[in-house]
């Protein structure tokens, strides 16, 4: 007898049939269960993996043992009987049949019954912008990331920025909604999952993806706008042109307008024309090295390279404001960072003014060169302690916004201030404005969590936190230790303790920990003992906020910690009226109203005094 006959004769392959659809059976029943329970995807990976190794064991064993009427049995055991065979056959032939129809009426049952409709699902499971429990407005588009066409496939960057650069133009179309660069961007070579899923998630009408392609002096970008309500195409074309900076810019002018123009005709939508988007250089290489180092710099990630990048963009065009502008900003966040890109901070801090004057030199108008005079003004009550004062670091932030009211790093940057004044509601302000331009903004939603906390709202704080932690971000500086502290996330604070320059190779930060809880105690030992290992690691410079909240008043901090509990008895003490005066705190206060936290004190002889909680 061949092989496959002896197979059929053991049944082989009706127990491989029966196997298979027991197994489908089952891992439909399981992807419900599982869902239902909320269990993590692994479950469902598990079973299938399980199930999987179980086929060839299934094989062997129908190879080995026959169903008899008398039971199972070995098959060298069971003497050769066609009718016997035979019925075995049947009966593996009736459960296989049962076994399909379950599994059909399970599918069609889980179908009509169990499963919710895209309609139906919690808002929460079809877009991170919150409820949408109406049709997405008309008046509604994402921009998808272009795809990189070009021959090596390492122009991403260039595709990407041309994608944003549309993006900003039509975030700037009053009346039209538009998703954030985060959001739509987080669909980089997801298009296989298809335009209406995206539109959906994204709580859109209308979705723009495309793709640009460079080859020696030619440039290609082919755009389609696209109603995700019947996947079909509003608008579509290509940009043939010679590779120069003015035809990139006009190509991206074109398509924001034609996107306008396809809303207001066919979807009967009244809106605007875009503003004219204008060359900001005339160098194509010095615009693609800008692009490079705009993204790196907004993820404050290797800013050796993005001053490389933006060093180079200059040599090629002396007159790009932008990126003089950029690379100020680059130099004087740097040492922040404990990044010195060029011997010191203090040499950083001259670099970075010479070339934010460059720029408005320029532009006057052009609002991160503003802005970085403000920063830079900031850092230097870090360093120098008497040559600014806070008023004037909000002013500069202040001319600056009203330049550029979207720009993340100013809002960044004023919220930061008002956070570190008292005034938490207008610096929630400033940071929840920045987190619709860009959730992902790092420092806005971590510095939005202190925000909240600070103003008494504990619980949402909490909240928040979990979503930044969630979001990947939480800043690593000692504001952030004192928050999470101030949170009772213990955990959270010897995490982030861990990531504190002088406190690497603390070995005991549950002291530390307890010390913070009962800071009017006698710390000076302790106080002693972090000064002596600071200043082995050559990280002194950043311990000032711990030392205060132990007890160490003479000290001064520029940071918001010392509005948190830690900081009560300093907010009560001389050191702490004086920083207010010396560094024109008390003077804006008086003048725009003091914060919630303080108040003025009338007294019959010298000065007016104030108190702080």
């Amino acid at each position: 007898m061949s092989l496959f006959d002896e197979l059929k004769r053991r049944n082989v392959f009706r127990v491989a049939a029966a196997y298979v659809i027991l197994s489908w059976v089952l891992l439909q029943v399981g992807d419900v269960l599982f869902d239902t329970l909320e269990l993590p995807s692994v479950w469902g990976k598990g079973l299938f993996a399980l199930l999987v190794l179980g086929f060839i064991p299934a094989l062997f064993f129908s190879w080995a043992y026959e169903l008899t009427p008398d039971g199972l049995k070995r098959e060298s055991e069971v003497r050769s009987d066609p009718a016997v065979n035979a019925q075995t056959g049947q009966r593996l032939n009736i459960a296989t049949i049962a076994m399909v129809l379950i599994g059909v009426g399970f599918a069609i049952v889980n179908h009509a019954w169990l499963q919710p409709t895209a309609q139906e699902r919690p808002a929460a499971e079809r877009s991170d912008s919150g409820p949408a429990t109406t049709a997405p407005s008309d008046a509604s588009i994402a921009v998808l990331p272009f795809e990189d066409l070009s021959p090596e496939g390492n122009q991403a960057y260039f595709s990407d920025g041309i994608a944003e650069e549309i993006l900003n133009v039509l975030a700037g179309v009053d009346g039209l909604a538009v998703a954030s660069r985060t959001s739509s961007f987080q669909f980089k070579g997801q298009r296989a999952i298809g335009i209406p899923t995206i539109a959906d998630t994204l709580d859109v009408r209308n979705v723009l993806e495309g793709s640009v392609r460079t080859a020696g002096d030619q440039i290609r970008v082919t755009a389609q706008l696209i109603d995700a309500t019947n996947d079909q195409h509003l608008w579509s074309e290509t940009f043939d042109r010679e590779l120069s900076t003015e035809n990139v810019f006009a190509i991206q002018d074109e398509i924001a307008r034609s996107i306008v123009a396809a809303i207001r005709d066919q979807l009967g939508v009244e809106l605007e024309a875009p503003v004219a988007v204008a060359a900001i250089t005339e160098s194509v290489d010095a615009y693609a090295l800008y692009l490079r180092a705009r993204s790196l710099f907004r993820a404050r990630s290797d800013f050796r390279e993005v001053d490389l990048l933006l060093s180079r963009a200059i040599e090629l065009d002396p007159d790009f404001d932008d990126a003089l502008a950029m690379r100020a900003a680059t130099l004087t966040i740097a040492p922040e960072y404990g990044v010195f890109l060029y011997g010191d901070a203090e040499t950083s801090s001259l670099m970075s003014l010479e070339l934010a004057e460059r720029a408005l030199a320029i532009d006057p108008d052009n609002a991160l060169a503003v802005g970085v005079l403000g920063l830079r003004e900031d850092f230097l009550l870090y360093r120098e302690g008497d040559t600014v004062a806070l008023p004037d670091v909000v002013r500069r932030y202040d001319e600056a916004l009203a330049l550029d009211p979207d720009s993340l790093n100013l809002l960044n940057w004023r919220g930061h201030t008002f956070l570190r004044m008292g005034y938490f509601d207008r610096a929630e302000q400033d940071f929840a404005h920045c987190l619709e331009v860009e959730p992902a903004m790092v420092p806005c939603r971590n510095n939005r969590v202190a925000a909240i906390l600070l103003s008494g709202r504990a619980e949402e704080a909490d909240r928040a936190f979990s979503e930044a932690l969630r979001f990947g971000t939480i800043g690593a500086d000692m504001s952030t230790l004192m928050m999470v502290h101030q949170l009772g996330r213990e955990d959270a604070f010897y995490m982030q303790a861990l990531r504190q320059p002088p406190l690497r190779g603390w070995l005991d930060m549950g002291e530390l920990h307890e010390a913070l809880e009962s800071p009017g105690a006698d710390h000076s030992v302790l106080r002693q003992r972090l000064r002596a290992h600071a200043e082995a690691l050559g990280t002194e410079y950043a311990l000032a906020d711990i030392l205060i909240a132990l007890g160490d008043y003479d000290l001064t901090s520029f940071t918001y910690a010392f509005w948190f509990a830690p900081y009560t008895d300093y907010r009560r003490s001389q050191g702490f009226k004086r920083f207010a005066r010396e560094f024109g705190m008390l003077d804006y206060w008086r003048e725009h109203g003091f914060p919630d936290r303080c108040r003025p004190i009338a007294v019959t002889d010298g000065e007016d005094d104030f108190e702080c909680e």
